[in-house]
């Protein structure tokens, strides 16, 4: 009887109409492979292995002698190698026994992050008679795909770190009105801690960003790279952050204020915009869902982009909408994308994206707005965390009803 992993992946491949599914690996270059086979992430390994996954009939593994142990835990018919002849006849009758194989490739690196193989295997397979496709759908299904206990945790991790992003910019309010101007990176470091004491971690520290600096959206402060936060200022703040266990989703959220009491429609007026393109991807996708329509993960990245332009910054658009999230802050999913790559990826039920349209105007300011968008399994839309940002934080206007507004609630 084959394994449930097995029935899982063959399912998967009989719905994309593919035969098989080739993973190949060497020395880690395969992130994919490891977690669809459920091995360790880090192997110590210095040998190429494959496995073959059919999609009827029993899986098979191409090992070396003095490595078979590292696919010991793999339920499958095992062939071993050590001359390079005997590696590539047993490629070649798994080419010519399939004729068509899915493996970690995207036509023209449309999806990079899919797109692992190297050159000289695709040609060595090709040259046996295979015809190469894409596993990027097969991937999507089998890694981006969460469970509901995995959607509530990153529900809830999202209104940790919602929580941790009022903390912060109450603290920030409070050494303005006392006359500091308080560093990006010191910033930084308080939300590290509250990160740490959260028992949340991440694999980079979170984006502090004033006004001008802000243009860069991946910029973050350093103790050689920082800068003071004024009156006057715009202040960006992007945090991303799971617990720490294996299978514990990111969420990833960013907010914005302005360092002042009344926010100049310089400020105001973009950033307005940027909630409303937000607020209408959050539409299409609910929409197309309830409708049981297919959308794909370009057709969202054109909307936002299209209501960008009509306003007058698609210009300073300058990213895609939104990408996957999963036990990796950039997961395996389907990106909200028709700018960096045009991402052909269907949304499913089961994932998780943010949406984070964002104005970048060098040497002036950068914002950007973002919320994290569950699919549930039943179709239906949620929002990470439930209070979204309505307007830019007014951070020393005096009535708190300024900052309720705007959807924000005082620590």
């Amino acid at each position: 009887m084959l394994h449930p992993r097995w029935r899982r992946i063959q399912e998967a491949l009989q719905r994309h109409t593919i035969p098989a599914w080739l993973l190949y690996d060497f020395r880690g270059s395969n992130p994919f492979a490891a977690r669809v086979l459920g091995l360790p992430e880090h192997m110590q390994t210095t040998r190429r292995w494959a496995v073959l996954i059919p999609a009827e009939g029993s899986p098979e593994k191409l090992v070396h002698q003095i490595e078979a142990h590292l696919l010991q835990g793999v339920d499958a018919v095992e062939h071993r190698y050590a001359a390079h002849q005997e590696w590539r006849y047993i490629l070649q009758q798994w080419c010519q026994r399939y004729r068509c194989l899915a493996v970690e490739y995207s036509p023209e690196a449309a999806l990079p992050m899919v797109s692992v193989l190297d050159a000289g295997t695709a040609e060595l397979l090709r040259s046996f008679g295979a015809e190469l496709v894409s596993s990027a759908d097969v991937l999507q299904e089998l890694l981006a795909v969460a469970t509901p206990e995995q959607l509530q945790q990153q529900a809830q991790t999202a209104q940790q770190l919602y929580d941790i992003l009022m903390r912060a910019f109450a603290w920030l309010r409070e050494r303005l009105r006392h006359g500091d101007t308080p560093q990006e990176y010191t910033l930084q470091g308080l939300l590290m801690e509250w990160l740490e004491r959260a028992a949340l971690q991440t694999d980079h520290p979170p984006i502090v960003a004033r006004t001008e600096r802000a243009a860069n959206p991946h910029y973050s402060p350093t103790p050689e790279e920082t800068a003071p936060i004024r009156p006057g200022d715009l202040v960006l703040i992007d945090i991303w952050a799971k617990p720490r266990h294996p299978s514990a989703l990111y969420a990833d959220v960013t907010w914005m204020a302005y360092a002042g009491e009344e926010i100049p429609t310089a400020f105001a007026q973009p950033f307005s915009v940027l909630c409303a393109a937000r607020d209408q991807a959050v539409e299409l996708i609910r929409q197309a869902f309830a409708h049981g329509r297919p959308l794909a993960g370009y057709e969202v990245d054109r909307h936002v982009r299209h209501a960008l332009y009509a306003a007058g910054y698609g210009q300073f658009f300058l990213h895609r909408t939104g990408h996957s999230l999963s036990t990796d802050v950039h997961g395996p999913g389907a990106n909200l994308d028709d700018y960096e790559t045009h991402d052909t990826r269907h949304l499913l039920p089961g994932t998780a994206v943010t949406i984070e349209p964002g104005i970048y105007r060098a040497g002036m300011f950068g914002m950007r707005t973002e919320i994290d968008l569950q699919i549930r399994h039943d179709g239906s839309v949620g929002l990470c965390p439930p209070s979204v940002q309505r307007c830019l934080l007014p951070l020393l206007a005096s009535e708190e009803s300024s900052w309720r507004e705007c959807g924000a609630q005082l620590p």
